[in-house]
């Protein structure tokens, strides 16, 4: 299929883009903590621009600092002395054809209210934007983005749930945004392009709406903004973060929802596949942004300009990058791309071997991605292509894994030096082809804690996979980690369903706003989830339950016990006169993120 409009050119104020791509500023935490750039932050940047990418917008920059920070590793802008930092980022991006900007940013204040803010503190940060804005421009950026959205300053001062005031800063609640456009036009030149993050809709009761957003819109455009992205304002995280489970493209409506416009607009949101692109781009917005589908694969862009778009690898909306800089307040990874944070070339090894990668789980397909391209001989035993990622699709929501799926298969077919071997493997089949080296990453198998009755106790795997149905049928999933969870989200669509758990709360290892999703489709399909509690005795018709606490005993009917009590390592035979290396679940059970990322460190070294 030909994209015709992902790549016309597009104009913003008075610059023109090469394509209507854009790499939206994505926090990283790559910064120092003090503000500096680091060799690792430039570098993340200048990937994403060989990618094809045609505007690149930098993460959050801190205009006020400290009272402004927003985050440990915050990049700073509010003082020339970063300005060497600044140029030499924009140099090195601009070696690419890419126009790059950078995000104006300011979290508010502890209140979350404007109200409370004196007048000439309101002018000082008017003036303190204008002052970012202009040590960006001496820098060499070709714009900047003032971030109104997310719940942030600018945003605050937009919703009618933040900005009560009654003087001029709360006239139509939009001074403050024209206000910083005009201190940019006065330092930058009117002819600065500027464009805003804006929140179009608040997502929350009584906030911004749909419509007030297309008039603030409509009055920003004319105040001289350049491009406005619909985004999302105040409410949930989720919405803005989403969740695996989130169909793509789902915010585009706010994009179409405020034209038409007399600058372009450009849809936020899930945007994953050049098809879904495309049709936004005919039908719904002037540009379309590629945020964790540019961290996921960076060539994205060139990929589809190439023909090449089935060697993608899609973001599948792990949310690890997420979970990094939200939860854990570390570096983002990505789940499916180990070299986020460290844009390193795979290069040819020196001494080419016979590899044998036994199993084709995310360890073992990453595992020989990475041999072939380091020029080795790779033989793939693959009893079943995809590994645990296959059961994994299944619940509901989980459809996105399937893309990793079909990105190694139709990367791994290419590659002539990777030798398939369907099928069951044994010993003797590996030992055939005489390898120098062999990746055990056969996974992890499923347990039970009690014993299996027949008819009426199940293993997860076996749910999933279809093998028994159970339809209007009373159930207990025992274990209320990720797995136990999913697997009682997919058998409540048909069934009554109870969850229990030992620990006193569930899913704990899941991020965040995965989680709150999850368990709140369990609160929607009823989905009953008792912690404490342990099963100490199956009776056929009758569950028998402990509280880890009290120690009572007490009984619930059951017609069906799921064991969802977890995953032990697999290694069904070992090597003494060949050198082997253990990876993925194999080793030690964790999710994609580690699989991926061992193996592509082993792999590397081989």
């Amino acid at each position: 299929m030909n994209y015709e409009k992902i790549f016309e050119e597009v104009k913003i104020g008075n610059i023109t883009l090469k394509n209507r791509t854009i790499f939206p500023p994505i926090s990283t935490n790559f910064a120092r903590d003090d503000g500096r750039l680091t060799d690792r932050f430039i570098e993340h940047y200048v990937r994403r621009a060989q990618g094809g990418v045609a505007l690149i917008i930098v993460e959050n920059a801190c205009i006020d600092y400290p009272d402004g920070k927003h985050g440990a590793f915050e990049p700073r802008i509010d003082s020339l002395r970063f300005l060497p930092d600044w140029d030499k980022l924009v140099n090195k991006v601009k070696e690419y054809d890419v126009k790059i900007s950078v995000e104006l940013a300011h979290p508010g204040y502890k209140e979350k209210e404007v109200d409370s803010i004196p007048n000439s503190k309101i002018e000082e940060l008017v003036e303190k934007y204008g002052i970012a804005a202009k040590i960006a421009q001496e820098a060499g950026f070709n714009m900047v983005e003032i971030q109104g959205a997310h719940g942030l300053l600018v945003n605050q001062f937009l919703s009618p749930l933040t900005n009560h005031r009654k003087d001029e800063w709360g006239e139509e609640r939009l001074r403050f945004a024209i206000e910083i456009r005009r201190i940019i036009a006065k330092k930058c030149g009117a002819s600065f392009p500027v464009s805003i993050r804006l929140a179009v809709d608040d997502y929350k009761d009584g906030g911004i709406d749909l419509n007030e957003g297309k008039r603030n819109a409509h009055i920003l455009a004319k105040a001289g903004y350049s491009m406005i992205q619909a985004d999302i304002g105040l409410g949930p995280k989720e919405k803005r973060l989403e969740p695996m489970a989130y169909e793509e493209g789902w915010r585009a409506y706010l994009a179409e929802g405020i034209k038409p416009l007399s600058v372009p607009v450009a849809a936020i949101g899930v945007i994953r596949t050049p098809l879904v692109a495309e049709e936004i781009l005919e039908k719904q917005a002037d540009l379309v942004v590629l945020g964790r589908t540019l961290l996921a694969d960076p060539d994205w862009v060139n990929k589809v300009k190439d023909g090449k778009e089935k060697f993608i690898r899609k973001c599948i909306g792990c949310s690890e990058c997420i979970r990094a800089r939200h939860d854990e307040n570390v570096a983002i990874r990505c789940g499916v791309n180990p070299n986020v944070g460290n844009e390193e070339e795979i290069t040819e090894a020196e001494m080419k071997k016979v590899i044998a990668v036994v199993g084709c789980g995310p360890a073992g397909l990453e595992a020989a991605r990475v041999l072939s391209i380091r020029g080795h001989t790779v033989h793939l035993f693959c009893k079943e292509f995809g590994g645990q990622m296959n059961l994994a699709t299944i619940p509901p929501g989980k459809n996105k894994l399937n893309w990793l799926i079909e990105y190694y298969n139709n990367t791994l077919k290419q590659n002539s030096n990777v030798q398939f071997h369907n099928g069951e493997c044994k010993k003797e089949d590996v030992k055939s082809v005489k390898p120098d080296a062999v990746i055990i990453a056969t996974g992890a198998k499923p347990f039970s804690t009690f014993p299996i009755v027949e008819g009426m106790v199940y293993v997860y795997d076996e749910v999933l996979k279809e093998k028994i149905i159970f339809k209007d049928k009373n159930i207990i999933v025992c274990g209320a980690g990720l797995v136990g969870c999913e697997t009682a989200n997919f058998l409540a669509a048909n069934n009554k369903v109870t969850v229990v758990e030992m620990l006193d709360d569930v899913a704990i290892d899941m991020e965040t706003l995965s989680r709150a999703h999850l368990l709140r489709e369990l609160g929607d399909k009823a989905v009953k989830i008792f912690t404490k509690r342990k099963v100490v005795n199956v009776k056929r018709g009758v569950v028998v339950l402990e509280d880890t606490e009290s120690k009572e005993q007490y009984k619930m009917e059951c017609d069906v016990l799921i064991a969802a009590c977890g995953n032990k390592p697999y290694i069904p035979f070992t090597f003494d006169d060949i050198p082997s290396y253990v990876i993925g679940d194999a080793g030690s059970v964790g999710k994609i993120v580690d699989a991926v990322h061992e193996a592509y460190l082993s792999a590397k070294e081989l």
